[in-house]
């Protein structure tokens, strides 16, 4: 891969039901690009990673920590590590967002076999899933 490039060299991948993911990493930082097509609704979940969000289409209703509204394009989510938040789709076009992670989180890259914590709780809370 080369130091410039576009998020069409990497894949998107169904992370969870509706919920698509592109990951890019450095050593110390990453960043993804996520999609929500049709119904999404993530359940509050949280991990050790911070996570800093900019919206870039479409609206979500974000909770984290104790603060909540609607947010759209160009709103920031600040989130630190371990605190709960939650997001449900509110639009009915697609919702796209950027993250990055600090420090990187390995199960978001293609390939990654390990454990996944944060995603074993969002599936607990998703409909139809048993875990």
């Amino acid at each position: 891969m080369s130091q410039i490039t576009t998020w069409d060299e990497f894949q998107a991948r169904e992370y969870v039901p509706n919920v698509f993911l592109q990951a890019v990493s450095g050593e110390k930082v990453m960043l993804t690009r996520i999609t929500y097509k049709g119904q999404v609704t993530i359940p509050a979940h949280k991990h050790e990673a911070e996570q800093i969000m900019m919206m870039v289409q479409g609206r979500l209703w974000a909770k984290v920590g104790d603060e909540e509204q609607e947010v759209g394009p160009g709103t920031l989510l600040i989130v630190n590590s371990n605190v709960i938040h939650s997001f449900r789709k509110l639009s009915e076009e697609d919702v796209i967002f950027h993250e990055s992670f600090a420090p990187i989180r390995l199960e978001y890259l293609p390939g990654y076999k390990g454990p996944d914590p944060a995603l074993t709780m969002i599936k607990q809370g998703l409909p139809g899933k048993d875990e």
